[in-house]
């Protein structure tokens, strides 16, 4: 199944609340299931505790909107899920990424839960690979071009090379001219003939 969640349930009933979160635990044992309590400030939890999903009323005033709630406490990726109880509430559940009622069955709920699972996977796999940009930008690396060379090459600035290097650092853990350069050769970003034509 996809990534160990960190979820964090917004919900006043406890029994709700445990029933959510033993049906979390069931589906994966290694999601983290942590509870506002009743009355705390959803917003500085929130940047405290920086989760995956937030499972929450619709109607909590401090949610609004999922798009405004996320530039708030600044988790651009926070997979917002609406906890509905009644017609009320399906109302304004626009911009939630799924829903939840409480009239689902633990199945309804357990595959719509693993959807979401899967799916940050998918998200996190797709941000590790490179863009065209940086795979042009390995290629002239690894072929010994300075920096500057490359930002003239591609009619870029010398700081948008230095950040897109570092981009690619970070998204393959690769450290060294010679990984590099067998990550490109592996790859078919270069050739080994271009390689040592080059040095």
């Amino acid at each position: 199944m996809g990534k160990m969640l960190k979820f964090v349930i917004v919900e006043d009933s406890d029994i709700i609340a445990d029933g959510l979160s033993t049906i979390l635990r069931q589906i994966n044992s290694g999601f983290r299931v942590l509870r506002m309590e009743p009355g705390g400030r959803l917003l500085s939890y929130l940047m405290a505790e920086k989760p995956d999903v937030l499972i929450v009323s619709p109607l909590l005033p401090e949610v609004g909107s999922p798009q405004k709630l996320r530039a708030h406490v600044d988790l651009p990726d926070l997979v917002c899920v609406a906890f509905v109880d009644n017609l009320r509430e399906q109302k304004h559940t626009e911009g939630f990424d799924e829903t939840v009622s409480l009239f689902d069955t633990e199945e309804q709920i357990r595959e719509k839960i693993e959807h979401l699972a899967n799916r940050k996977g998918e998200e996190e796999e797709s941000e590790k690979m490179l863009s065209q940009r940086e795979k042009e930008i390995v290629a002239l690396v690894v072929r010994g071009y300075t920096n500057k060379q490359i930002a003239d090459e591609l009619c870029i600035s010398s700081h948008t090379v230095i950040t897109h290097r570092r981009n690619i650092s970070s998204k393959l853990q690769i450290h060294s001219s010679a990984g590099l350069t067998i990550y490109a050769i592996v790859n078919k970003l270069v050739k080994l003939e271009d390689i040592q034509g080059e040095a």
